[in-house]
Order: C-alpha cells, then sequence, then structure tokens
C-alpha cells in the first residue's frame, strides 16, 4: 500500500452517512455530494480542512436513496454501529478538490464514483435550491486502528463539520486503494468534470 502524507494526528472531522463510509471504505465511493446542514451558515457546503476524520452518522440515511447493488451497506453499517454514547472513528480522508454543481446530467456521469440514486440527487437538488450541490473528491484512508470517542452534545445537530474533543492518532494510517488505482480512477473522474481532455 502507498502512503499518504497526513499530519500525525487530526481534531476535525466531517459527518457522512456511515453507509457510504462503508462505499468509501471499499473504494466505491470517490465523491461526496453535499450541501450545508440545516444550522450551517452560509451559501452551502464549504470545505473546511484538506484532511479530516469521517464521523459517522445514522440520521437522514435511507435505504432507499441508495442504488441496489450497494443497499446491503445500509444494514451493515447499523450492525457495526458503535455502543450508546460513543462514536466509532475508523476513516479520513483528504479532500482533492471542490466543484460546484446545480445539473443532475453531470451527477447522472459520475454514477460509478458513488452510490447514490436518482432519488437522493433529485431530493438534495430540491432541498436549499439557490445552493448548488458540493461535489468533493475524496481520497479516503483506513486508520491504523478504530477509535472508541466519546460523543459530547456538541457534536450534535445538523452541521457537515464537527471540532473533536480529543484528536485522532493518524499514524499508520493507509489509503483504501492503491496509489495506481486511484489514479486511474481520479483521471477518469477528471475527464467526467470536464477537469481534463
Amino acid at each position: 500500500m502507498s502512503v499518504i502524507e497526513l499530519p500525525s494526528e487530526c481534531a476535525v472531522a466531517l459527518k457522512e452517512w456511515a453507509t457510504v463510509l462503508k462505499a468509501l471504505a471499499q473504494g466505491e465511493q470517490l465523491v461526496l455530494i453535499r450541501k450545508g446542514g440545516l444550522i450551517e451558515p452560509g451559501s452551502g457546503f464549504e470545505v473546511r480542512a484538506k484532511t479530516f476524520v469521517f464521523y459517522p452518522t445514522f440520521e437522514h440515511q435511507a435505504v432507499n436513496y441508495l442504488r441496489e447493488p450497494y443497499q446491503r451497506y445500509f444494514d451493515e453499517a447499523l450492525q457495526e454501529r458503535a455502543p450508546e454514547g460513543q462514536v466509532r472513528i475508523q476513516y479520513g480522508g483528504t479532500a482533492v478538490s471542490s466543484h460546484e454543481c446545480r445539473d443532475p446530467r453531470l451527477i447522472d456521469r459520475l454514477n460509478r464514483f458513488h452510490i447514490y440514486n436518482d432519488a437522493f440527487v433529485s431530493q438534495r437538488l430540491k432541498w436549499q435550491p439557490d445552493q448548488p450541490m458540493a461535489i468533493v473528491i475524496v481520497r479516503a484512508f483506513r486508520l491504523s486502528a478504530p477509535r472508541l470517542l466519546a460523543v459530547s452534545p456538541r457534536y450534535a445537530g445538523c452541521t457537515s463539520w464537527v471540532d473533536l474533543e480529543s484528536s485522532v492518532p493518524l499514524s499508520g494510517a493507509q489509503p483504501v486503494l492503491e496509489e495506481s488505482v486511484f489514479c486511474e480512477r481520479l483521471n477518469e473522474l477528471s475527464r467526467e468534470l470536464g477537469l481534463v481532455r
């Protein structure tokens, strides 16, 4: 496995459906399709940190928003949920790039880089329609060991980013995709986004 240049620890977490994290961990998802959380200020989702850990969430995720081959991840994520009052941090990511999108046809062309279905995309477009969607290309990595953290009340609410009360060590983290595989898929994705010809 190739090594990603990472800081030694991280205290910034991005909330993401636990189901999506299963797909990221398998290298099946390379993009996040986001809008800002309900209680976030500003004009939509913003990448707050280049490197972050993923905070798995179970609220709002729905099996009917996933394409059929990936619906198995829904039950798997529920079975692996941390005990009440704790959160299990297993994965992190680096934001490769972020792009605004208002065109559902573009997201259709990105199907092989995410697990969402048309119902999810339609719902995202309709919610706060004045805001564009953010397509964030992410390189996911697996921590050397999962970290169980106590859930703080300040982690609650519909917000994308949380500052953890204690840092998560990143030493020994490994990318979920080998360098050559990731670069090949990134090139395909960049072509679909019109970033390269």
